[in-house]
This record gives C-alpha cells, structure tokens and sequence, in this order.
C-alpha cells in the first residue's frame, strides 16, 4: 500500500503519516528534532494525539494525565495547559512584575518585589509539591480545598490561610484572562477563616508592666527607640525601618512615613509608597521625640536621606536580624520576669500559689509569641483608649480606608462606646458643679 503523508499545522503541529503496515504514526519537533509521539491504529486515533500535542506539548512519557479528556476547543488554542501549573506561575509572576504595581488596587495584586518573594515561597512550600505537575485544566476546587485543609491541620495561622486562598485565587483569575482556563476552579470556592482571628483577637495586648519590662530588656538606644516607634505610631515593621532622618521633625512633634524598606531574598528594597498607598505623619509624645533627639544627635552629620537606623555592621536595617538577635530572646527574657511578678501579685491578692503560679505561666507563654506587628495592634488599642476617633485611627495606622480599621478591630471597639458613655457622664458632671 502506498504511504500518505499529511502535515497538520505549521505551528509545531507534528506530522502524521501512514505507516505501510496501515497504522499511523505521529511525529513532533522537540528541540529541534523530530521524536515520535506514538504509533496508532486508526487516522482518527493519530489526529486527536496530535491535538493533545498541540494542547500539552508535553511527550506521552511526560504526560501527567494522558487518559484525561481535553475541554472543548482546547485544540484551538496553543497556549491552555501546554505548560504545567509550575511555568504558569512563573508567567504570572512575570507579568505582575511587568505592571510594576507597588500597592494593592481593589482586589489585583500588584508587583512589588516583596509580594513576588512571598507568592515565590507560597508556592515551593505548599503548592508545588501539589499541583505543580498538574495541567491548569485537570485543578478543581478540592485540589485548592485540600492544600489549605493540609495548611490548617499543620497548624497555619487564619491570615496565612487567606493569603494562600488571595494568591491562588489570583493565579487562577489571570490564567481565564489569558484564555488557559474557562472557568476558574475557585469561582464556587470560599475561606470559612477569619483573618482578624490571627491578627487580633487572639494576640495579647499587654499591660505596660509588660512593655517596660520588655524595654528593659532591649540592649541598645537604638533597639529601644525601634520598639519605641513601633508601639507609638503603629508603624508597619516595614516603615520603621524605612525612615530616613529627615523624616523627623521634631520642631513639630511629627515623624513621616513615606517610603518603606522591605527585605526581599536577602536584598533591601525600598517601595515607593507605604502599602496603605499614602504617605502619612504620625504625632509623637514627649517621651519619643527626647529619644529621637538623642539618637539623631548621635548620628552626628548624617544626611537627610541617610537612614535613620543602620545595622549592627554598618549596612541597611535587617528585620529578621533584628527579631532574632534582639526582639525575641528580649520577649522570652521579659517573659520569665513577668511570670514571677505576675504570680506574686496573684497570690497577694488572695490566690492560691498553686493557681496562680499555673495561671502566670499560661499568660507568660501567650506574651513570648509576641511579635513586632503585635505592637501595631497595641498602639490601635491604645489609641481608642485614649478616645481616639475611627477616622483619626485610620489615618495614624495607615489603612486605605476607615472599614479595614473597623474590620481588623472590631472587638476593641466594643469597649469604646462604654468609655464613650463615661466621659460624656464626667464632662456634664463637671459642669454641673461649674454651675
């Protein structure tokens, strides 16, 4: 029997031909030379290999699911799953980076540096080993569902989980964009977790016992004037260690957050705007412009654009340096201290020692999971103590809006209106007696 060739597309299509034996057999380009696909018995058999081909690019042998039927037109279009969810994701993060994006607008993720780096370890920790093999056309919403199921049972904190459920959902809404996905397989598909469980109602405030008992533990001026900072205007870790000094105008009582320093693999980047997408002044206390006045006085002629605080070695300000070298053996040190001053109060007021040495405890293991954004949440806390108004606390912390504030915060308000109530009773009473 005479062979018949035919050619099926320009595009890397491959070439079917017939064999003399009658089968037909497919052949496809990879790198530059031609391999085969696979031998079939009909020509019907060889043409839907070679939409596969067209589809997945991938080899049969490479093929993480042959048997898995192909959606409707995938045939059509070169780019759907012909790359594994691991290359998608490394195209999506080349286009985010690509829009240069460095806040958050509605509900897109930008392209900061520092999001890439945290999507990056998102993905080699949790969703690589899952479904970076994976074809995006084979995902459904259980292979999504399963990974933070696996997430929650390890013990990840609500936020993390919701972080992971943004990143993900993103990934997959950009590759409907690009024509890779129909649908998306978490458009059915919600978080029961309650971020504010993570970032607020479970963390401690601590009574200032506690804070002058960690402060005393901090080594250096400067570690002091951090924390300092931190806890007086509800700085982000990141714009912190992002002020320069001449963000610092202590004529007018006032520091400026502008642009923050992130770490990012290893390098320091400064963002250009705070994540919020405002630059902001924060007033400051007596107690914190004196330290700001020493530790400037200290830089000597350092200018306005210098840093305001430098490493142990000379170079840019490193968070993780400082957390573990520093903030947290002083957490642990403040910790134990706290536990004894605490038991001892305990039993002083009438309770038993052995009560209230297990009590101390409890409430000393809860204070060394403290962290430095903790100290965020204590300046929010103290602000409406001090009867701050929901506008004025939004503008201090930096959020986009008064609703994030609400959102986040929404227990501690719910002493505000109490204490509300009682300064409005004492400023009648005290004009009753001015009458």
């Amino acid at each position: 029997m005479a062979r018949r060739k035919r050619r099926r597309s320009p595009n890397n299509g491959g070439t079917i031909d017939q064999r003399p034996s009658g089968r037909w057999r497919l052949r496809v380009s990879v790198d530059g030379r031609q391999v085969l696909y696979g031998v079939y018995e009909t020509e019907e058999d060889a043409i839907r290999a070679q939409g596969r081909w067209r589809t997945t690019t991938l080899l049969p042998a490479d093929d993480p699911d042959p048997s898995l039927e192909l959606p409707p037109g995938a045939e059509a279009n070169m780019a759907v799953g012909g790359v594994r969810c691991d290359e998608w994701f490394e195209r999506w993060q080349e286009a985010k980076a690509g829009r240069r994006s460095v806040v958050r607008v509605g509900h897109g993720r930008g392209g900061s540096e520092s999001t890439g780096a945290r999507d990056r370890a998102q993905w080699r920790r949790w969703w690589k080993p899952a479904i970076g093999e994976r074809l995006p056309q084979t995902l459904e919403a259980v292979d999504i569902a399963d990974v933070l199921r696996r997430m929650e049972v390890a013990g990840r904190a609500p936020n993390t989980l919701r972080t992971h459920w943004l990143m993900m959902r993103a990934l997959c809404n950009w590759m409907v964009d690009q024509g890779v996905l129909a649908a998306s397989p978490m458009a059915d598909l919600r978080l029961t977790v309650d971020p504010a469980l993570d970032r607020v109602r479970k963390i401690v405030v601590p009574d200032f016992r506690f804070i002058d008992l960690l402060e005393r533990q901090l080594p250096t001026a400067q570690d002091r004037l951090v924390f300092e900072l931190l806890l007086g205007t509800g700085g982000r870790r990141s714009e912190v260690a992002g002020m320069r000094i001449g963000d610092v105008d202590l004529a007018a009582k006032r520091v400026w957050i502008r642009q923050p320093v992130v770490e990012v693999e290893g390098r320091l980047v400064r963002n250009s705007v705070p994540k919020g997408g405002r630059v902001r002044a924060v007033i400051i206390g007596p107690q914190l412009a004196e330290l700001l006045k020493v530790h400037l006085a200290g830089r000597g002629d350092a200018g306005e654009d210098e840093a305001l605080f430098i490493g142990p070695k000379g170079g840019g300000f490193r968070w993780n340096n400082y957390v573990e070298r520093t903030f947290r053996p002083a957490v642990v040190a403040a910790s134990k201290r706290w536990a004894t001053t605490e038991r001892n109060r305990l039993v002083k007021s009438g309770m038993d020692r052995s009560a209230a040495t297990d009590q101390a405890r409890a409430e000393a293991e809860r204070l060394r999971g403290l962290t430095p954004h903790h100290l965020r949440h204590t300046a929010a806390a103290l602000l409406w103590a001090a009867g701050a108004s929901d506008l004025e606390v939004q503008l201090i912390l930096g959020h986009a809006d008064v609703e994030t504030s609400k959102r986040l915060y929404a227990h501690l308000l719910s002493d505000s209106a109490d204490n509300a109530a009682a300064r409005v009773e004492q400023l009648r009473q005290a004009r009753r007696v001015g009458l």
